[in-house]
């Protein structure tokens, strides 16, 4: 029984690592990816080997004939992981800005060098200190085509420093039944390898605003999360909450993509009931950056629904622009643009849950409201004590 849920379960790795351009022999460990970015202090200046595959632009574009991009691993692609996807060759060809992209992840206490991206691809935690810091320019989003057409809460949620990229929530997966909260469990459970899980013990508490919390609500918070630390784990890549559960976990924080593939590969893991979670994954434009105008070309870029739904079936994350969820390529489209099509339907029809509670950055003033509230480096603080042995 134990080997053949085992396999069920490398199988679903597979299936969702594969979706996801990844593959399950690279899939980098969380300690060797957060020592790898604390070590190195700022973003890598080492661009992805494969990068120097795409094409050359042309010079039909009106920028300065180059672009820096930071971004998680998945989330720009240049044919590097599978020739098939890339939307990165096209906009160097439209808009004349070959593209430097450098796989990188931000992980929350490291310090950002702004002088070595154009845009970045940010998380609210990230966005957070790069517009606390003065790091993050403002944009002129009225210039930005397309920029008014994505919905008006993910504009206000990210604000005039970014432009809304992709989204996705945080949801509890459990396994065979288990009952309880993730928070309390016996465990063993595994838990999302951020500061902002703090958030998701408030909202388990009943606070009202679980990203700006006063002194006493963060304590009570981190107490929650004190209670059964032992044995827990603390995943940054998705097949990690996959492994868990081969290794024994019951109870996980997860997102709908991994729990729906699991799903599909016959696993008795469904998502628990309450409130969820969720974040904005913004495009930023550096204060200092070299290159602006290639810079817009690329918030532009981003947000086209065609670019969106490579975007959302290539990682799993809904859209920010709605449109890609219909986009279709033709009325008759081949096959495989009506498996891709399915895929992103499906992936926002499961992101359309109501209620979830979207992450902001936790500041003294409580957010821009009046009121006394802790700052993110006291939930750094706080998130690194509970991860000591």
């Amino acid at each position: 029984m134990a080997s053949r849920r085992l396999t069920a379960l490398a199988g679903a790795a597979v299936l969702l690592l594969a979706a996801c351009g990844q593959q399950v022999a690279s899939a980098p460990a969380p300690s060797s990816s957060a020592s790898a970015n604390a070590a190195s202090k700022t973003p890598s200046a080492t661009p992805s080997p494969s990068r120097s595959a795409s094409p050359s632009p042309t010079a039909s574009g009106g920028g300065e004939g180059a672009l820096t991009v930071l971004a998680p691993r998945g989330f720009v692609e240049w044919g590097g992981n599978d020739r098939k996807v890339n939307w990165v060759a096209p906009f160097e060809r439209e808009s004349g800005c070959r593209v430097t992209y450098r796989p990188w992840e931000y992980v929350a206490g490291n310090p950002v060098n702004v002088d070595t991206f154009d845009v970045v691809a940010a998380g609210p935690d990230l966005a957070g200190k790069l517009v606390a810091d003065g790091g993050a320019a403002r944009i002129d989003t009225g210039k930005v085509a397309g920029y008014s057409g994505l919905p008006k809460w993910t504009r206000e949620l990210v604000g005039d420093h970014g432009v809304p990229y992709v989204w996705d929530t945080t949801v509890v997966a459990v396994k065979d039944g288990a009952k309880g909260s993730v928070f309390d469990a016996d465990g063993p459970v595994l838990l999302r390898d951020t500061p902002l899980t703090i958030a998701d013990a408030a909202l388990s508490l009943g606070f009202d605003n679980p990203y700006q919390l006063s002194p006493a609500q963060l304590s009570e918070a981190v107490a929650l999360l004190e209670k059964k630390k032992d044995g827990r784990s603390y995943w940054r890549d998705p097949i990690q909450v996959i492994e868990g559960f081969a290794g024994g976990a019951t109870m996980a924080q997860s997102t709908p993509y991994v729990l729906g593939g699991m799903a599909e590969a016959g696993l008795d893991v469904t998502r628990a009931a309450g409130p969820a979670t969720g974040w904005v994954m913004s495009w930023m434009v550096s204060a200092r950056a070299a290159h602006p105008s290639c810079a817009e070309s690329w918030l532009e870029w981003s947000v086209r629904p065609d670019v969106q739904r490579e975007v959302a079936w290539w990682t799993g994350t809904a859209p920010a622009n709605p449109k890609a969820c219909t986009y279709k390529i033709s009325d008759d489209p081949p096959p495989g643009e009506a498996v891709k099509q399915d895929r992103v339907e499906r992936l926002c029809d499961e992101h359309r849950d109501k209620g979830v509670v979207f992450a902001t950055f936790p500041a003294l003033d409580c957010g821009g409201e009046a009121g006394a509230c802790t700052a993110y480096e006291d939930w750094i603080k706080a998130w690194d004590s509970l991860k000591e042995e």
